[in-house]
């Protein structure tokens, strides 16, 4: 709910007076809108390509065998069993 904070509100009168320029605004600047109905939020817009990005995202997580690898790295990291990122980096020469 905080990064949604983050984003640009609109209400739905205004949504439909400016739709054009909020168009132009949420493809140049990438981030979502969040569209209110009598103060409340009620839906978000977001660019085609952010929309098809978080599709592809959730694929991944729905392999069961993908978030058990994520989970298990997770829980190593935590325990300090990872390895610190400037090796990484080293080792890979970046």
């Amino acid at each position: 709910m905080i990064k949604l904070l983050k984003n640009a509100f609109v209400g739905t009168h205004e949504l439909r007076r400016n739709l054009t320029k909020i168009l132009a605004d949420l493809e140049r600047e990438g981030q979502e809108v969040v569209i209110t109905q009598q103060g409340k939020p009620a839906a978000i817009i977001m660019d085609v390509e952010k929309y098809l990005e978080i599709q592809e995202a959730l694929k991944e997580f729905s392999d069961p065998e993908y978030v058990a690898a994520l989970l298990e790295a997770n829980r190593e990291i935590e325990e300090g069993k990872g390895i610190p990122a400037e090796e990484v980096f080293r080792e890979r020469g970046l």
